[in-house]
């Protein structure tokens, strides 16, 4: 009769292991209790002091035994049933029943022991992980109230105190722990019956469990044990080793005899030399029968070998997988490269630079563009990714502001391409310098010149700038010229507030109309014409803005500020220039104005008949404002005043005894 499984699972306290033992006693199964098995390991942990997160710390699991037998468990020969139920042991075994390296060494062990006879196996992911085929799978829940109840009713009978609502804490935690552990977390198979055993006694649940293993054990067809299967040549299949040597293992096949597999027909390898360190006791190899005699079972894994290797291919053409390869031989168009035993073309256009035979490289395995082709190999779709690495590790390193040396790649009109290191990025014309150029005539492929970097957008598209790192015409300007120098200035536009004058090549400054002169009458914009140049001193350096403020009258004589008169004031004029509305004199130092009304005292139609360039008279001060250089006078006003006084002398002449009227203006009329 072959062996029988049944599968029990469920949450801590749900009572699998009380009631599997006792369903085990009453069937005549052999009971392993799993789950003591991890306690166990766990309490060897925590008496080593290791860190029990840290899976390099349990190497301890080689040196170890763990027995189950009679309903106790046995550490290193020692009966250890009552300290793994501690409540020490109880909080940390689900960190160690977590580590694949735990678990892989439990479940060979837990494996190996269901092979034969009728075994009742319970924990926490039997059914879905240590037996996945077992016979018969039983779920056992309850709330997590009664199952904390049971706890302390299980600890009290040993001799332990607990506290309820700490049990039932630890429960709900412990639950949520063994359902969201990475490595085979707890949960309910798909084709496992589930038994809610909240509200049953212990004897309720034996029985139902009984009645399912009896229905199923007796349901099954052809229980008996069957004879093996007749092994013929090239027949595929799977033993399990029972025996290594150095150049051969055996393997159990099920079969009136171990089957024999000798090293070269287990591997390739050239360099290998022993099975020892390839395969271990338990390990299951498919292979192929290659000979049967009476005594013996001769097979092969090469043939499997080498259809594993080529799925293994085919997968990894289809995932574009990196993998390691030899270049074995140069074909035409190309190399042929060895993985696993594989034969793979690799087109010379995808090797790369200097791939030669013997080389020990890394490619991508790409399918074929011809579905009925093999996949083929690239080096090149490695060397592109190591490529863009590298490229994109350089380019996290750049930032707006960095200075450069960059390389000149292409050049357009619009501007040009640089490389520096891996990266390449734009110069705009208009970036190369302060002033327009035609950058194809400014630079060459190969040139290498400093830039900054200006901007770095979220595509990681670089640009430049050569302009950021030279000095504008402005910022050189001011380092040879400082406020109060003199400057010659090129007159290049006219404002209605002043002139645009270009003192350095493309450096232009503002000559403002209140600084033309210091007669605010002066239009100097009316005397110059585009072109024309003027002598000006600074008289401001703006370098934020970069503006430059330009004076002419600041090189100018002012006689206004030599000029000490007042309104009334007599002083002598000579005539500049005559004109119909009157006289342009120079008195003081300054220009003045008589107007025609004031010029005679009679009027007349026609000044110069009376008055010539370079004649002299008196005048009389009559309006003088020196800040707008304003000067009006009076000849007539003069010439009034002198005949007044001419007019009060003969006057009191006439008070004398013989005086007469004729004699009173003799002096007048003889004039």
């Amino acid at each position: 009769m072959r062996n029988f499984v049944v599968a029990i699972d469920g949450p801590a306290g749900s009572g699998k292991s009380s009631i599997s033992k006792i369903v085990a006693k009453k069937l005549g199964f052999t009971h392993l209790d799993t789950g003591a098995m991890y306690r166990a390991v766990t309490l060897e942990a925590l008496r080593r002091g290791i860190d029990l997160e840290n899976e390099d710390e349990y190497d301890f699991l080689d040196e170890i035994s763990i027995i189950y037998k009679d309903d106790k468990i046995y550490l290193n020969g020692t009966d250890v049933s009552k300290e793994i139920r501690t409540e020490d042991v109880t909080n940390n075994v689900s960190t160690p029943s977590k580590l694949k390296r735990v678990r892989d060494k439990m479940v060979f062990f837990q494996r190996k022991s269901c092979e034969y006879g009728k075994v009742l196996m319970d924990g926490r992911d039997i059914g879905t992980v240590v037996m996945p085929n077992a016979d018969l799978k039983i779920f056992l829940t309850a709330s997590a109230e009664e199952r904390a109840k049971r706890r302390c009713l299980e600890n009290s009978l040993v001799g332990i105190e607990s506290d309820y609502e700490t049990i039932l804490r630890e429960i709900k935690e412990r639950d949520f722990k063994d359902s969201t552990r990475e490595i085979a977390p707890l949960k309910k198979a798909s084709d496992a019956i589930e038994i809610d055993t909240t509200s049953l006694t212990i004897d309720e649940v034996v029985n139902k469990i009984i009645n399912l293993i009896d229905g199923r054990l007796y349901s099954m067809e052809n229980f008996d044990f069957e004879m093996p299967k007749e092994l013929n040549v090239r027949d595929v299949v799977e033993g399990e080793v029972v025996s290594i040597e150095d150049n051969t293992i055996y393997l159990d096949v099920k079969q009136f005899t171990e089957a024999v597999m000798h090293l070269d027909h287990y591997t390739t390898d050239k360099n290998a030399t022993s099975f020892k360190n390839l395969v271990k006791v338990g390990d299951k190899i498919k292979c192929q029968v290659t000979k049967i005699t009476e005594e013996h079972i001769f097979v092969s894994r090469l043939n499997q070998l080498s259809e594993e290797n080529f799925k293994a291919v085919i997968a990894l053409s289809q995932e574009k997988s990196k993998v390691k390869v030899t270049v074995k031989k140069d074909v035409n168009k190309g190399f042929m490269v060895d993985y696993n035993g594989n034969q793979i073309f690799m087109p010379a256009s995808l090797a790369g630079k200097d791939t030669k035979v013997g080389d020990k490289i890394e490619v991508v395995i790409l399918p074929s563009e011809d579905e009925n082709k093999k996949p083929i190999a690239s080096r090149k779709a490695v060397l592109d990714e190591e490529y863009k690495q590298a490229k994109n590790a350089e380019l996290d390193k750049v930032n707006v502001g960095d200075v450069v040396e960059a390389t000149v790649a292409k050049v357009e009109k619009y501007g040009a391409f640089l490389r520096f290191g891996m990266l390449q990025g734009l110069l705009r014309a208009k970036e190369y310098s302060h002033k327009f150029v035609d950058i194809t005539k400014e630079i060459k492929e190969g040139d290498k010149f400093q830039v900054k970097v200006i901007k770095k957008d979220d595509n990681n598209k670089l640009e430049f700038s050569r302009k950021a790192l030279i000095d504008t015409p402005y910022q050189a300007f001011v380092k040879t010229h400082k406020v109060s120098d003199k400057v010659v200035g090129k007159v290049v536009e006219k404002t209605g507030f002043g002139l645009i004058l270009e003192v350095a090549e493309d450096v232009r400054g503002l000559l403002h109309k209140s600084e033309y002169s210091h007669n605010p009458n002066d239009n100097l914009a009316s005397v110059l014409k585009i072109g024309d140049t003027v002598e000006v001193a600074i008289i401001g350096l703006v370098d934020e803005k970069e503006k430059v403020s330009l004076s002419r009258k600041a090189l100018m004589d002012n006689p206004w500020e030599r000029v000490d008169a007042k309104v009334g004031d007599v002083v002598d004029v000579k005539v500049l220039e005559v004109s119909e509305s009157g006289l342009k004199v120079e008195t003081l130092g300054v220009d003045g104005f008589v107007p025609a009304s004031e010029a005679l005292v009679e009027k007349k139609n026609d000044l110069s008949s009376y008055f010539a360039v370079g004649d002299e008279a008196k005048a009389v001060i009559t309006e003088i404002n020196p800040k707008e250089w304003r000067l009006k006078l009076s000849i007539r006003k003069h010439q009034e005043a002198e005949a007044r006084k001419d007019f009060e002398k003969y006057l009191n002449e006439g008070e004398e005894a013989n005086s007469n009227l004729g004699d009173m203006f003799k002096d007048v009329l003889d004039k």
